[in-house]
């Protein structure tokens, strides 16, 4: 299911980035955060095409990772024992912005976004003197939630997005919340 997630990414990227002397393309990237158990830091990266004023239709990737320590057994004949996590997410799907809100000189944009695609998780767990413990899946993920542009110029914005992210691994569903900052930049004019 990756492979075929990569190749569809792949060739939805090719078609925009020819776009990319046209107007309507956009490019944005920025620090991500998904909760889970111990929570996940990482970046966003996306792309999308805007068709009209209102509406763009894009691709994101999410690659979030974290290292956590239990140290509740670090004197104990246990020892120390560590967690790595490592999310990955694959969505694409529909943004669509509301009025532009003037506040003061400042123009906010606000949105509304659903995205579809997929999701791999890594765990390993290690603890001293024992052989790492392993395991990963892969599921199929939505996405739905919204946020705020701050408008800089008529190329960038910066972006502010708050997701409900609900991934499905273990034939079974996780509800995490996905926040996002960042920075867009649009070709041509927005």
């Amino acid at each position: 299911m990756k492979k075929v997630l990569v190749v569809f990414a792949i060739i939805l990227c090719s078609g925009l980035i020819s776009r990319a002397n046209a107007q309507g393309l956009e490019l944005s990237g920025g620090w991500a955060h998904a909760t889970q158990d111990f929570g996940v830091d990482g970046f966003d990266l996306g792309a999308a095409l805007w068709f009209g004023r209102k509406v763009t239709v894009g691709v994101n990737y999410d690659n979030t990772y974290d290292t956590t320590r239990v140290g509740t057994f670090e004197l104990t004949s246990i020892g120390e024992i560590s967690i790595k996590s490592h999310l990955q997410n694959f969505l694409v799907g529909p943004r669509i912005f509301f009025a532009h809100k003037k506040i003061k000189k400042y123009t906010i944009s606000p949105f509304a976004e659903v995205q579809v695609g997929a999701s791999h998780l890594n765990t390993t767990i290690t603890q001293a003197g024992l052989a790492d413990q392993s395991a990963s899946d892969s599921g199929f993920t939505w996405m739905i939630g919204g946020g705020a542009d701050y408008v800089l110029s008529s190329h960038w914005a910066a972006r502010g997005n708050l997701d409900l992210l609900r991934t499905h691994f273990s034939d079974s569903g996780q509800s995490r919340l996905r926040f996002v900052l960042g920075i867009a930049y649009t070709f041509g004019e927005r």
